[in-house]
């Protein structure tokens, strides 16, 4: 659905954003059984072809963000863009280090879903862009998680950095990150940022969002 202008969210494992900026754009893709409800919603609601979508951004290695990647960027020809430090976990050239119940909970998705690794086309860094997006690298959850910050619309996108937690914000899953310190201190980089709705990985997107946040940030 539309959630907001020109940015429609898909639920499921995972939530994943169709963004029509200078060109549409998909950030992250969710589970395997993404790919049908995007191309339908693509086709039947938008009336865009798949061929519309120029790139496919991810936020981070985790399989619940990436379960349709290969599906949907061979349907598309989409660019892959992820942060280097993630990279080859994608592209399955290492093995990631993981929390104890998070690589028990991926091999198990990786078995079910027989997914494919796909490569890399754009190795993001700290202030690369995106069309209107700044990227903002904030390690900790895995060592190339991003935030895609769009300062005029006054939106980011924090794949699992912050979670909603009703009236508050929460952090990333502790039993998935990999090192919470530096997760924590990677959150506190978007402490200063003019943001009105935070879109997330898991739940609902964060509105009144520069209060919400600041809260958050005093408690870490």
């Amino acid at each position: 659905m539309e959630v907001v202008p020109k940015i429609h969210q898909f639920g499921g494992m995972s939530n994943c954003y169709l963004v029509e900026d200078e060109e549409m754009m998909l950030i992250d893709t969710g589970n395997p059984v993404n790919t049908k409800k995007i191309l339908n919603y693509m086709k039947n609601t938008l009336n865009r072809n798949p061929e519309d979508i120029k790139t496919i951004v991810i936020t981070h290695h985790h399989f619940d963000h990436i379960g349709s990647l290969g599906k949907l960027k061979k349907v598309t020809g989409a660019k892959l863009a992820a942060h280097k430090d993630d990279a080859n976990y994608i592209a399955g050239k290492e093995k990631p280090e993981e929390p104890f119940i998070s690589k028990i909970f991926i091999n198990l998705l990786k078995i079910i879903y027989r997914s494919k690794t796909v490569e890399v086309d754009i190795l993001l860094e700290e202030n690369d862009k995106i069309g209107s997006y700044k990227i903002i690298h904030t390690p900790g959850h895995t060592p190339g998680s991003i935030c895609l910050y769009n300062e005029n619309d006054r939106i980011i996108f924090v794949g699992d950095n912050l979670t909603d937690k009703g009236d508050k914000i929460g952090g990333p899953p502790s039993i998935f990150t990999l090192n919470m310190e530096q997760a924590n201190e990677s959150i506190k980089k978007l402490e200063n940022l003019d943001i009105d709705v935070i879109f997330t990985g898991h739940g609902k997107i964060i509105s009144e969002a520069k209060e919400k946040l600041k809260e958050y940030i005093k408690m870490l």
